[in-house]
């Protein structure tokens, strides 16, 4: 069993991960290894549009551990975008044949008959709504915020908070920012998603701005014009469309709206967002987040 987190007070789910998420180690996985570049790992990430890439090295145990937990590396969107705004533009695209370990992250790690309660607490402690699943008859899996939140969906977990209860404050930025100071926001204030001023819901998320700069134009371009980069503007990467709700709804009724690549609200004021975090962790720290009888 995984080592007793201290970090809230919250009620224990005794339900096991493994009862929850009975086909977890059936759901195919990207993963890298410490030799493949930054440049191949950010691909991977757009192209199957993975959540994070855990780093295994077979036979090597782990090499960091915090509060009784086991830490792994991974590589993300958000490591990937830091790593390019602590870089001078001539050296970009050297830079991305590094090795991915050069801006790798620490996601937590836990047995699959842990408790779900275990397994948000590993979230709140590393920050990160991805998590290590092992087990002794499967390859690790990948277990991230998407997967709980389908518990709504699926009727095993419930909660009566409103949304307006939960909802966080969207960051609102012109579509002309420069893209440089967007990714700095981004890393500087550890969010995800820059909603675009009178745009009605629009956001560009650290996933948009990675598969824009490493499409084939973007890569031509940190190739042979690298000060290009700089003088981009948010408006030139690709954005998406939050889904409006009412700040009346329950967060059980938005959690059971989630679908895959629609899992963004902002209620109808246009200034605060739903995202999984808020939908899952709050209600949760708040001991307002129940399983199903």
């Amino acid at each position: 069993m995984l080592g007793r987190i201290s970090t809230l007070d919250e009620p224990q789910f005794e339900v096991s991960l493994s009862r929850l998420f009975p086909g977890l180690f059936e759901t195919p996985r990207p993963i890298t290894t410490p030799d493949v570049p930054v440049i191949v790992a950010a691909s991977i990430l757009s192209l199957y549009e993975a959540p994070m890439l855990p780093i295994v090295k077979v036979g090597v145990a782990p090499t960091r551990e915090k509060e009784g937990v086991k830490l792994f590396q991974a590589i993300g969107s958000q490591p990937i975008i830091r790593l390019l705004t602590e870089t001078k533009p001539g050296d970009y695209y050297k830079i991305l044949w590094n090795s991915c370990t050069t801006t790798s992250i620490w996601i937590g790690a836990l047995g699959y008959d842990d408790t779900l309660d275990e397994l948000l607490r590993i979230f709140v402690l590393t920050g990160f709504g991805d998590a290590r699943v092992d087990s002794p008859q499967s390859p690790p899996a990948l277990i991230t915020l998407s997967e709980v939140v389908a518990l709504y969906r699926e009727r095993k977990l419930r909660c009566d908070l409103g949304v307006k209860d939960v909802a966080s404050p969207a960051v609102v930025v012109d579509p002309d920012m420069p893209l440089m100071e967007a990714m700095n926001l981004m890393c500087e204030t550890r969010i995800r998603r820059l909603f675009l001023r009178e745009k009605g819901g629009e956001f560009v998320s650290d996933r948009n701005i990675l598969a824009f700069l490493f499409s084939p134009e973007g890569l031509k371009m940190a190739r042979d014009s690298p000060d290009s980069w700089t003088r981009l503007r948010l408006s030139d990467v690709g954005s998406m469309l939050a889904r409006i709700v009412s700040p009346d709804a329950s967060v059980e009724e938005v959690g059971r709206m989630v679908e895959p690549g629609r899992d963004v609200f902002v209620l109808s004021d246009n200034e605060s967002l739903i995202s999984r975090w808020d939908l899952v962790i709050k209600p949760w720290k708040a001991h307002k987040l129940h399983p199903s009888a």
